[in-house]
């Protein structure tokens, strides 16, 4: 696999047919050429914001397989290959490999609690497979396992992960993160928390929101990463925060679809549970967008 990740990693949307029963691959391929063309850093496929959970493992596999074609080698492809059951999470893992995948992410198996030696196995198997440590999905509301600062160094220092994204949403633990040299090198994965953990020196950001806005998530890193512009990149965040805060408040992936629809990538309706956006929310979603200055979305055929 490649270089390390970093930069804004776009949690990409899974486009739906009309009834939400398939994927719809010629979209998705779509998808991930604008989001090369409008300068991610890379894209995580089949994230929360991709709806992972309810998907099929042989849609899974195609996602990825479609993914690291049309990204070119532009950009790093990252699979999340999390699963309920460390079968499931291992047969992604080797496909993503398989596939040319640059990365593998990882949220734990869920439902079940695990216990710490049971993480560890799961963690050091996925490891082996990518032959190099994987990137962590630190997501405690979901795995019900809220690792300490000391669990997350024992599993960088095993070889077992490189990277966490960091959807703890606990600020202090990440600033704690962010200064131990030990630590696993941090990735935003927590909305609110963006801006400031990009400038605590977080290498960049996971999220679903740049699958649809992603110019302005690239300008905000370049701003406080690249440039070390910190007055622009409040300024950026100014107008970035409050399409986050709409999202985070009222169904982030449906108003990450309806958002994507509104600025011309048709990518469908959430599948079931999930409902799509009332019509009142898509009005807001597109009042901030014109607040934010933000047009039309570029999309390559």
């Amino acid at each position: 696999m490649k270089k390390d990740p970093a930069g804004i990693l776009s949690a990409l949307l899974t486009p739906m047919n009309a009834d939400g029963t398939e994927i719809d691959e010629k979209v998705f391929a779509r998808l991930v050429r604008s989001q090369v063309s409008l300068g991610v850093h890379g894209v995580v496929i089949a994230g929360t914001t991709g709806e992972h959970s309810t998907l099929t493992l042989g849609e899974r596999k195609r996602l990825c397989e479609i993914a690291v074609a049309e990204a070119g080698g532009k950009v790093q492809v990252i699979a999340q290959v999390g699963a309920p059951g460390s079968r499931e999470c291992f047969d992604l893992a080797r496909h993503a490999v398989a596939s040319g995948a640059d990365r593998l992410m990882v949220v734990a198996p869920y439902y079940d609690r695990l216990r710490w030696p049971d993480l560890v196995r799961h963690m050091g198997e996925c490891a082996s497979i990518a032959g190099e440590p994987v990137i962590y999905y630190h997501t405690p509301r979901v795995t019900g396992l809220d690792l300490t600062e000391e669990e997350l160094v024992s599993l960088a220092r095993a070889g077992h992960i490189s990277h966490i994204k960091d959807s703890a949403a606990n600020f202090t633990a990440t600033m704690r993160l962010l200064l131990n040299p030990e630590a696993p090198r941090v990735i935003a994965g927590s909305d609110p928390a963006m801006m400031a953990a990009l400038a605590g020196g977080a290498v960049g950001s996971i999220l679903g929101a740049a699958t649809f806005i992603p110019e302005i998530c690239v300008e905000l890193y370049d701003a406080i990463v690249v440039e070390k512009d910190l007055a622009k990149g409040q300024d950026t965040w100014r107008r970035l925060w409050p399409i986050l805060n709409f999202l985070l408040l009222n169904g982030y992936v449906a108003m990450a679809k309806a958002g994507a629809h509104l600025r011309g990538m048709n990518v469908g309706s959430p599948r079931l549970p999930l409902l799509p956006a009332e019509a009142s929310g898509r009005a807001e979603l597109a009042r901030l967008l014109e607040a934010a200055g933000i047009a039309a979305l570029p999309t390559p055929r």
